[in-house]
């Protein structure tokens, strides 16, 4: 392998030939000691038992052999990590919409553009907020060996912008250079000629800016900080400004939404968001706060009234009742598992000064991200797949190369 970006792309194509011939070796998640140099990963037998179960889970037809495939995969995870996802498949608990495989589904710029645009156009108080559709969930590649950036929620605007909403579950150490790199990268779309197009249709004076929001369920330290003195929990840069006093718009809107913080003074029954005219942006509040906890009784409370949250809460119901949607979020949790994992035993062996430092968190990163991204790519693959959708379309739609897809998928 050649690059970052080569070694990104085997791992999601990887996730993909992990749970469709198992011929790959899937990281399952480790078991991390406080003591000593000890970081264990469980043996290959037992990772290969869990990539033949999850295919196994995809394909099965009958509910009770599914529900014993289930079981067996929840035997596998460590304790905290079991009784979470149990719970949701018990049907106890609902799947948080922070989730990879519900967020996009929920906020879907094809299947939920109005809800999406309700979402963008409440955090940014930007009315004109309009969606046109989604685009490639992939980022501008400059060359064979530029690291990819792989987008949550993509979505064109009407007003010619390129939009992403970032669903962010873990901490970011390095969140305002990522958010940086997305939105230029956006931005290089945006500058970039489409089909039919000519580059002298393409000028600085009309490409339209990008916008980035980010919803982040557990606030890095430079937010927690800035909370010590001030109760705002959404943050909209739109401006950049010289140590002169002299100021522009940036062509890039990137907004940090602090979901812990919402949901924190939510609780407390105060909010630190207002709009323009000085009124309480209470209903945004909720909204919020549904997305960082949609179990918080509190929040389901005041969010039984209002028609729009009520369809997203059914919707997430049902679709966790859906089987293979239950195996996409038990697959997502031994990516998530995994990433904890590795995460504690780098603290514990005191290292988080070299990944503050940046000097192992990218390759790291796209490692990590590469894995939890394949795996959930594959189960919605695969589904497509089975629905009718063609090997041709399914590269297309994810930007990977036809022959690589009809590898993965076993079709010669």
């Amino acid at each position: 392998m050649k690059g970052i970006s080569d070694q990104r792309k085997y791992f999601d194509i990887m996730g993909l030939r992990v749970i469709m011939k198992g011929k790959e070796i899937l990281h399952s998640p480790a078991a991390v000691r406080n003591t000593g140099r000890e970081h264990y990963y469980m043996d290959k037998q037992k990772e290969q038992a869990v990539s033949d179960i999850v295919e196994l889970l995809i394909k099965e037809q009958d509910n009770e052999r599914a529900n014993e495939y289930e079981n067996q995969l929840l035997g596998m995870l460590e304790e905290q990590d079991r009784n979470e996802i149990a719970e949701v498949l018990a049907g106890r608990k609902l799947p948080s919409l922070l989730s990879d495989t519900i967020a996009k589904r929920v906020f879907s710029a094809e299947s939920h553009r109005e809800r999406l645009a309700y979402l963008l156009r409440n955090v940014v108080q930007d009315d004109s907020i309009e969606i046109e559709g989604s685009y490639a969930n992939e980022g501008f590649m400059q060359s064979k060996d530029s690291k990819k950036i792989i987008f949550d929620e993509p979505a064109k605007l009407k007003d010619g912008r390129h939009s992403n909403t970032e669903f962010q579950i873990l901490s970011q150490d390095f969140i305002f250079k990522r958010a940086e790199l997305y939105a230029s990268d956006m931005l290089m779309l945006s500058y970039s000629v489409k089909e039919g197009q000519k580059k002298s249709e393409i000028s600085y004076s009309n490409t339209p800016g990008v916008l980035l929001v980010v919803l982040m369920k557990n606030s890095p330290r430079e937010f927690k900080k800035f909370n010590e003195t001030s109760e705002r929990y959404i943050h909209r840069f739109t401006k950049r400004t010289a140590d002169s006093g002299l100021s522009f718009n940036s062509m890039m809107t990137i907004v940090f939404v602090q979901l812990d913080e919402c949901l924190k003074q939510f609780r407390e029954n105060r909010n630190g968001e207002h709009d323009n005219n000085g009124n309480s942006l209470d209903e945004l509040q909720v909204l919020l706060s549904l997305v960082a906890d949609i179990n918080d009784e509190k929040v389901l409370e005041s969010a039984k009234d209002n028609n729009f949250m009520k369809a997203i809460i059914a919707e997430v119901k049902e679709l966790s009742e859906n089987k293979e949607v239950r195996a996409m979020l038990l697959a997502e949790k031994y990516a998530q598992a995994d990433l904890n994992a590795i995460k504690s035993y780098e603290r514990n062996e005191g290292r988080i000064e070299g990944l503050r430092e940046g000097r192992i968190e990218g390759l790291r990163e796209g490692r990590n991200e590469g894995r939890i991204e394949g795996l959930t790519l594959a189960v919605r693959i695969i589904a497509e797949s089975q629905a009718g959708m063609s090997d041709e379309q399914i590269a297309s739609k994810y930007g990977y190369n036809i022959d690589d897809i009809k590898a993965a998928l076993g079709h010669k």
